[in-house]
């Protein structure tokens, strides 16, 4: 069955996950009507070597233009640790060198491009703050914006140097959190002298970066309603784009993650999302509930706001292309004898 041509549209939007291992005939219908914007990897999809290859190869198959993304920090959230072995922690880089933050992005880089990847949701910009229920212990690079803005550069560097998109989140900052977005709503309740503070990562970044990760987390400082920062035009588009000038990518966290339950079902607040000015909208695992999704975009969406983000899928791929071409590319035991030497994670 054939998609209207906005529901396509709206799906070029989508960032969806698929199961397992091995891409379902089904799963491979949907992406083939569907044409998502991205396929998230997470480690539910990688077993083996020539697993992986075998599952980018089949995504690839069914959609063509598809960038294929993974969250490829090192540490706790290390997707392909089963296939090139254990990537550095931000915690551990942030006490080495700020070149160690380089040569871990080129080697995470190299091991994504091994499996024909195209993004890392990396590095987290965040500051410590302390706080140890937010599911952010480990992933910080540090409590200073300095340090953590050179290590994040950095990191960023590695990974353009291997022909990867890299993206920082989670904007306008979310280690303040008190808790985990994954599992519940979470508020950061710092005044904005403090919130600039923490910003300050990502207003030095923002020009080093194609894309930037919005946090689930509301901030009454920024935005009164107390809408978390994905759902909030205040800060998704008044803060991110007007004062800031970012003109690379908005990607929303999750639209899954239970800190979005109370703002509607998944359509509603995928739509909130893209009105807010996310431009990438993922659904990790829900792949058979994206076509309602991008139906409901299709059919509710300012015209105008779906081709601004088309646009901006557009110049995102076409920049990766870009790098890809000027990148060298490693053997795969290259790159696991590259992560082993940088120390343990």
């Amino acid at each position: 069955m054939k998609l209207p041509a906005a529901t396509v549209q709206a799906g070029g939007l989508l960032i969806v996950g698929t199961s397992g291992p091995v891409l379902k005939s089904e799963e491979a219908e949907i992406l083939r009507r569907l044409q998502p914007g991205g396929v998230i990897l997470f480690g539910r999809n990688v077993e083996s070597e020539g697993q992986l290859l075998q599952l980018t190869a089949a995504i690839r198959s069914a959609a063509p233009v598809t960038l294929i993304c993974v969250d490829a920090e090192g540490g706790r959230v290390d997707r392909l640790r089963a296939v090139v072995g254990s990537a550095p922690a931000a915690g551990w880089l942030s006490a080495e060198p700020t070149r160690k933050s380089e040569q871990a992005g080129r080697w995470i880089g190299q091991s994504l491009r091994a499996f024909d990847a195209d993004v890392d949701f990396a590095p987290v910009v965040d500051l410590d703050h302390g706080a140890s229920d937010n599911a952010l212990d480990g992933r910080y690079l540090g409590r200073e914006p300095r340090s953590v803005a050179a290590r994040g550069r950095a990191f960023l560097r590695g990974l353009e140097s291997a022909g990867i998109s890299g993206c920082l989140k989670h904007f306008p900052g979310l280690g303040a959190a008190q808790s985990d977005t994954h599992h519940l709503p979470a508020s950061v309740g710092l005044d904005r002298e403090a919130l600039d503070r923490d910003l300050s990562p990502f207003i030095d970044l923002l020009v080093d970066s194609d894309a930037v990760m919005i946090a689930h987390a509301a901030y009454p400082a920024l935005d009164p309603t107390s809408t978390p920062a994905t759902l909030s035009p205040r800060i998704a588009t008044g803060l991110l784009r007007r004062e800031l000038c970012f003109e690379g990518i908005a990607v929303s966290d999750d639209l899954e993650m239970k800190a979005l339950d109370p703002w509607g079902d998944l359509a509603q607040r995928t739509l909130h999302a893209l009105e807010a000015g996310c431009d990438a909208l993922p659904i990790c695992s829900r792949l058979g509930d994206t076509e309602v999704v991008a139906d409901h975009l299709g059919r509710h969406a300012d015209p105008a706001r779906l081709r601004g983000a088309a646009q901006r899928w557009e110049t995102w791929r076409c920049r990766l292309l870009a790098s890809r071409e000027s990148a060298r590319r490693y053997r795969l035991d290259t790159v696991r004898r590259r992560l082993a030497a940088l120390g343990s994670a």
